[in-house]
């Protein structure tokens, strides 16, 4: 907490389980206006039994071992890091990390803010490369400080104000 004992980095993830994640990249499947990239073609029930098919126990891990004891902005880059490197759905693990993130925020009374359209983009896309150049993250690897948590880091230097440094 800081000293106006507002809180100052993510402290509690236990409102979340594996079903809200799948909840939540399911309706990026089924969302009007939303392309869902990866399985283009595929019928939507095949795409909704690839997500609801991924093990709660990965999800779970994903959330047990969260790093409750770094900054702010380090938490905010290595969830993403750790999302968008293990790569969990078919697609849209990017935006499902994303919203994902802004509720973590909201429940621990971090407001998020805006994060601008074109900057979040820009990072989703560089997110993208970086994340073709390194090897499989696995389970064992999320949460780690590689090239993909510097892209995320970067951002949330960029649209996290109050928490840098």
């Amino acid at each position: 907490m800081s000293p106006d004992n507002s809180p100052t980095k993510i402290e509690n993830l236990s409102f979340l389980n594996p079903e809200d994640i799948k909840l939540q990249n399911t309706h990026f499947l089924e969302q009007d206006g939303m392309e869902y990239h990866v399985g283009q073609g595929l019928l939507d029930h095949r795409l909704r039994h690839d997500i609801w098919v991924v093990r709660n126990g990965d999800i779970k891990k994903l959330l047990q071992r969260f790093p409750y004891d770094e900054p702010l902005h380090d938490q905010c880059a290595l969830w993403m890091q750790a999302f968008v490197g293990k790569h969990f759905f078919p697609d849209a693990n990017h935006r499902t990390g994303v919203v994902i993130l802004r509720e973590i925020m909201a429940e621990n009374d971090l407001p998020p803010g805006d994060w601008d359209p074109e900057r979040t983009r820009q990072v989703r896309d560089e997110s993208h490369t970086v994340r073709g150049e390194l090897p499989t993250i696995t389970l064992a690897d999320i949460y780690q400080k590689d090239p993909l948590y510097d892209v995320w880091r970067r951002y949330f230097d960029d649209v996290l104000e109050y928490a840098k440094k």
